[in-house]
């Protein structure tokens, strides 16, 4: 679903799938589980925060871990931070269950 030049006001959007051009967010709550990223262009944030949740809280706890983990976890968090800063994100999302095969996850 793609939202063009919309005011959110007050409100807690899922942001599964959904493409955001010229929006304003206006404090609210966007919430992100981790699936299908949004995308965003050109947007202005007042008062808002994310809430993640599923796949992206665990993803949260993950980083916060290796942060906390001893020596260089600060390092590698910070390198990802900058990462992310200068656009340059490393990684690609990948197939863990191969078809025709047992589920095999932790869930």
């Amino acid at each position: 679903m793609n939202f063009l030049n919309q005011v959110f006001d007050n409100e807690r959007i899922d942001l599964h799938s959904k493409s955001f051009h010229g929006c304003t967010f206006n404090n609210c709550e966007l919430v992100y589980d981790g699936d299908r990223s949004p995308t965003f262009t050109d947007n202005e944030f007042i008062d808002t925060v994310f809430v993640f949740t599923g796949a992206a809280v665990r993803t949260l706890y993950l980083l916060g871990n290796i942060y906390h983990a001893g020596e260089g976890g600060h390092e590698v968090i910070d390198r990802t931070f900058k990462d992310i800063r200068d656009g340059s994100i490393h990684g690609h999302e990948v197939r863990t269950i191969a078809p025709h095969t047992v589920n095999h996850s932790l869930a």
